[in-house]
């Protein structure tokens, strides 16, 4: 059997990587900040890397991709969506299933 597939790094485009970076540590507490090659980084505990790329303009976000986030494992779902919901700079969103115009709401007053 083969074993389970799984990321080495991702890329993410900001204008402002080290901005991003904090934020995500903010969040994220087991995450580090750190470096890969030439990219800041944020490193997480599984040895996955989320490597920054500086660009001077935000990324455009249409036309829609299939790729437009990054999930991140948490042990406790239900209690991080509350942790999250208390916090200032974290906007939770729905999380559309594809089916129709359904959805699952990530927020703690469901």
């Amino acid at each position: 059997m083969l074993p389970t597939p799984g990321f080495h790094h991702l890329h993410h485009r900001s204008i402002d990587p080290a901005t991003a970076i904090s934020f995500y540590t903010r969040q994220f507490p087991t995450a580090a900040i750190g470096s890969w090659g030439e990219f800041p980084a944020l490193l997480s505990p599984n040895d996955v890397m989320v490597l920054f790329d500086k660009v001077d303009e935000p990324p455009t976000n249409t036309p829609q991709s299939a790729i437009w986030h990054f999930g991140w494992h948490v042990t406790d779902s239900r209690a991080t969506v509350v942790a999250f919901d208390a916090r200032d700079e974290v906007a939770t969103q729905p999380l559309y299933t594809g089916v129709g115009d359904g959805y699952v709401l990530l927020s703690s007053d469901t």
